[in-house]
């Protein structure tokens, strides 16, 4: 083959595994599970599930083929270790050798024909016992199909190895999770070829750490057993034990603690094996993905062409003969590692070994096989023309793929924008660089160079190998994306397009990387850890105090007991509890601000309805703190530039990243609370008030300003305005029984009682007043005084306002609230010049005498209000200026003679209206024994109503309902 364009792309060489085929690319096809391989579970893929399946699938390293080896001699009672640790890499081949382990003794038989196999011990007849710990409750345990329910570790052992009889000589320990001795398990375990599997123990032994068994602990109890278990094991003629145990504290889900007390107690027995390791990770991936990888010859011929595009490549770095020499070296290293990785490019697999295997996110064995599973059926679905499959040839732009990498490598959420913004966005900026270079060379135009070379230092941009920072050389990158065509020139130039048009990729130290936050972190995270906690909640508490700067309503921010909380005091307040407030479940906090609400301090507290509790966010609050600190640390190390002799380059990234994240402390600050506590009444309760919940969180949207995002929450229950109609009725000034209270008790009663409307504070009820005086609904004077007898008396009549404009500075709400009837009373002297004047009007002309006009004229008045008395009905009308409401009033009600029993109102409004007018009628139904209601709708559309809808939507209703109607359509 002495072309490069005679050899065939990858996708016509190779065949893919089945289950790539058919695009079942989820982690859990390729996530081994031993529980589900026992249980023959019709989910586990077949490849796992059936021993032959899953043996021409698995490559036998040399080190896996030593394990089987050594289980297989130690079931046959030959010498050797008999306690087996299988520590390796996340992710990286425990539970498929301990699978390897299971089908080599249970379906030996199965597995005949296999050369690779057929070499290995025959132990005989093998008993196989196993302990998942995610398939077992360390609470509950795990019932026996018409057996009993086992409890413990020591009880499922002897149950599978002997049944009823192994298990009554623990079964006392078992139903009372107390680890068994010795003498008991060597009775259980006799000198019968035993293997124990054991899988995912640290996650059962964590759960049991919560369990109490007397003094102990459950999981003290199964630490004792797993120590006595592997002191018996190594004793045993034919006994061997393989667990796994995750290998770093990242995996450990934290506990490091418990991982390091159980590696203590078993290091003197076990010994540590590694089933993968090296270059054998490119057979394992290359057996598992592929059924065949196609002709050899093919595949030699496109390692030897790779690699003399990569010797030309470094020769022209090259001075020397021995510089050369080394170059040619590589280039044959380059060959021969080819026909182990392909169809992928030996570089793509060594970024993923070497440096993702860094990152606590990744899963080096399944993590790998679900990625590359992934490129590979995208790329095959793309028809990709490629000899290899290059770090370059990862295609982002495949949902699948971006899932699969963000899966392994982490920080989806932080990166999601970069791609969009960089490489996978409908405007992304490498399209740019695509687009230039595709204009300069047309033949390199599908090569999409940009996209090649961004792709490329995406994949090198998280971990690094040990000793070096993240990123990737320059020559780094051009040697793992070499391919026809494309030369030394090409690319150097397309990286310089590339770091003058994406947005987040970073060129320091010579190396590219992509980020999404400047590189000055470690000095950061150094600094943040001089920063102490009181520090960061004085900050947060700053922060707070600026987000909360607001005209409306009064804050309380963090008080540290209910003596902080003001009380009478006619204004609502919204307490900001503290950050403990996190850490309280929801009930705690109600219970907890039920009695801040009962009692201020050691006394009772009065005004119970003007207070809200908001309760803050746990998650947030957390951000808030990292935030926080991160904020502090980056204002010191600006302090200290001269000592740390930053760079002006430097001080302008920190000074950058301290606007970052002051923002982002700010949004913190704006989703830092949760849920809002509102005291509301409750009738049906052991208790007069309740703490009614409001979420806090849907409110996001409608406010930057959290106060004001509070009150938009609280809109249904907190008013900044009220009715003067209403206030009168809530004032008890229409009952006859009450002619006068002051506005000052009045004002009260709104910040007193659940019962009544939450006001923002007292403005708002002084205006409903004022207007309700200017209407004469209401009469009011500064100063009066009560006789013994109990009647009130003022020394000026002409103090006493009714159907009167007052100036709101001559407002004082230690004056009186006056009933109309009283306000008449007290504003007329008993002359005849001030009585009512019943006349007949000049104007009648037909001399009707039962339509007599009186019009009242009140001394003092300056309204235009005009009152006329009808002797027919005997009513008094009323119609002021600005009002919408002509109200007619019987006399005899007026002057207390006769009690206001009927009540009837007519009304004609538009369809803008109609809500409030039906809540108007809700108000009046509340207070009514019985209602009688009329309505007469006109409605008319430009276009044309549907009968079947008038039918289906207004009519049948009204039929289901019962209530009477009659309709015209016309």
């Amino acid at each position: 083959m002495s072309s490069a364009y005679q050899i065939k792309p990858w996708t016509q060489v190779v065949t893919p595994h089945p289950d790539i085929l058919a695009g079942n690319l989820d982690n859990a096809t390729y996530a081994a599970s031993l529980g589900a391989v026992i249980r023959q579970e019709p989910k586990c893929p077949k490849v796992y599930r059936d021993a032959r399946d899953f043996f021409a699938a698995t490559y036998l390293t040399k080190e896996l083929r030593k394990l089987l080896e050594d289980v297989l001699k130690g079931l046959r009672g030959e010498p050797g270790d008999r306690v087996l640790q299988l520590r390796t890499p996340f992710g990286g081949g425990k539970t498929h050798a301990l699978i390897s382990f299971y089908h080599i003794t249970k379906h030996r038989q199965e597995l005949q024909g296999f050369s690779k196999l057929d070499t290995l011990p025959e132990p005989g007849t093998v008993q196989v016992a196993t302990l998942i710990g995610l398939d077992i409750s360390a609470s509950t345990g795990i019932q026996i199909e018409n057996g009993p329910r086992i409890l413990t570790p020591w009880g499922y052992f002897a149950w599978q190895i002997g049944g009823h009889q192994a298990y009554s000589l623990v079964e006392t320990e078992d139903q009372q999770r107390i680890a068994p001795g010795n003498d008991v398990l060597r009775k259980i375990f006799g000198d019968r070829s035993i293997l124990l599997l054991i899988d995912e123990f640290l996650v059962y032994i964590e759960n049991a750490m919560g369990l109490q068994v007397g003094d102990s602990t459950f999981g003290r109890q199964v630490l004792t057993f797993v120590q006595k278990l592997t002191e018996l094991v190594r004793d045993l003629p034919k006994t061997v034990l393989v667990y796994s145990l995750q290998a770093s504290v990242q995996e450990s889900f934290g506990n490091e603690g418990l991982l390091s007390a159980l590696d203590k107690l078993v290091s003197r027995i076990d010994a540590k094996k590694e089933p993968v390791s090296g270059d054998e990770v490119m057979k394992v991936v290359q057996r598992r993905l592929f059924t065949n990888v196609g002709d050899s010859a093919i595949i030699t011929e496109v390692a030897r062409q790779q690699a003399e595009l990569y010797r030309k490549f470094r020769e022209s770095y090259a001075d020397t003969t021995r510089e050369k020499q080394e170059v040619q070296q590589q280039a044959d290293l380059l060959a021969e590692r080819i026909q182990s990785s392909y169809p992928f490019h030996p570089d793509l697999l060594d970024l993923m070994y070497h440096r993702w295997g860094s990152l606590p996110s990744y899963q080096r064995t399944r993590g790998a096989l679900q990625f590359l599973a992934s490129t590979v059926y995208a790329l095959r679905e793309a028809n990709d023309p490629s000899w290899l499959i290059s770090p370059g040839n990862v295609p982002f732009s495949h949902e699948a793929v971006r899932n699969a990498f963000f899966t392994q490598v982490g920080e989806r959420d932080a990166y999601t924008s970069v791609l969009a913004a960089d490489l996978t966005g409908r405007k992304a900026k490498v399209k740019i660089v695509d687009n230039r270079i595709a204009q300069d060379a047309p033949a390199l135009s599908q090569l999409k160079v940009g996209t090649r070379l961004a792709s490329a230092i995406l994949m090198y941009s998280f971990g690094a190998r040990s000793g070096e920072d993240r990123g990737v050389l320059e020559q780094d990158i051009t040697g793992a994306c070499l391919t026809p065509g494309l030369d030394r020139t090409t690319i150097t130039a397309a990286l310089s397009d590339l770091r003058e048009q994406l947005l987040y990729l970073h060129y320091v130290g010579r190396r590219y990387r992509f980020e999404t936050k400047p590189n000055l972190n470690k000095l950061i995270t150094d600094e943040e850890s001089k920063v102490s906690g009181d520090e960061v909640l004085e900050q947060i508490r700053s922060e707070l105090d600026k987000a909360l700067q607001t005209q409306r309503g009064k804050v309380v921010v963090w008080p540290a007991q209910s003596s902080r909380i003001t009380d009478q005091v006619p204004q609502f307040s919204v307490v900001y509890l503290d950050p403990s407030w996190a850490q309280k479940s929801p009930e705690a906090a109600i219970e907890d601000a039920l009695s801040w609400l009962e009692n201020r301090g050691n006394d009772k507290r009065e005004y119970k309805n003007a207070i809200a509790f908001v309760v803050p966010n746990r998650a947030q609050m957390d951000k808030a703190r990292k935030g926080a600190r991160m904020a502090l640390a980056i204002g010191s190390l600006l302090e200290q530039k001269k000592k740390y002799k930053f760079t002006a380059e430097d001080a302008d990234e920190l000074t950058s990243k301290g606007r970052e994240t002051a923002n982002e402390v700010s949004a913190a600050i704006r989703r830092l609370y949760d849920y809002i506590l509102l005291p509301l009444p409750d009738p049906n309760g052991s208790k007069p008030v309740r703490l009614e919940t409001i979420d806090l969180q849907s409110q996001l949207n409608t406010s930057q300003n959290l106060q004001d995002r509070v009150l938009d929450a609280l809109k249904n229950h907190v008013f900044e305005s009220i009715t003067p109609g209403k206030l009168v009725r809530l004032s008890g000034l229409e009952n006859p029984e009450t002619e006068y209270i002051t506005a000052e008790e009045l004002v009260s009663y709104f910040f007193r009682f659940p019962n009544f409307p939450k006001m923002l504070g007292v403005e708002p009820i002084k205006r409903a007043i004022l207007k309700a005086v200017e209407q004469g609904i209401l009469g009011y004077v500064p100063s009066m005084t009560v006789s013994s007898d109990g009647t009130p008396l003022v020394e000026n009549p002409s103090l006493v306002s009714l159907n009167r404009v007052i100036p709101p500075d001559e407002l004082d709400i230690s004056g009186y609230l006056l009933s109309p009837s009283l306000a008449t009373q007290l504003r007329t002297p008993a002359s005849t010049d001030d009585e009512l004047d019943t006349t007949t009007s000049e104007d009648d002309s037909d001399g009707d005498t039962n339509q007599q006009k009186t019009t009242l004229d009140y001394r003092g008045s300056i309204s235009t209000a005009q009152k006329t008395v009808r002797e027919d009905t005997k009513a008094v009308e009323y119609k002021s200026q600005g009002s919408s409401v002509k109200r007619s009033v019987l006399v005899d009600i007026v002057n207390g003679k006769q009690p206001a029993r009927h009540y009837k109102l007519t009304s004609t409004t538009n369809k803008s209206q109609i809500f409030q007018l039906f809540e108007v009628l809700q108000a009046l139904s509340d207070k009514a024994d019985d209602m009688t209601i009329s309505i007469e709708v006109r409605a008319h559309t430009q276009k044309e109503f549907d009968t079947t809808w008038i039918r289906n939507a207004i009519e049948e209703p009204l039929d289901e309902m019962d209530i009477q109607a009659s309709t015209q359509l016309e």
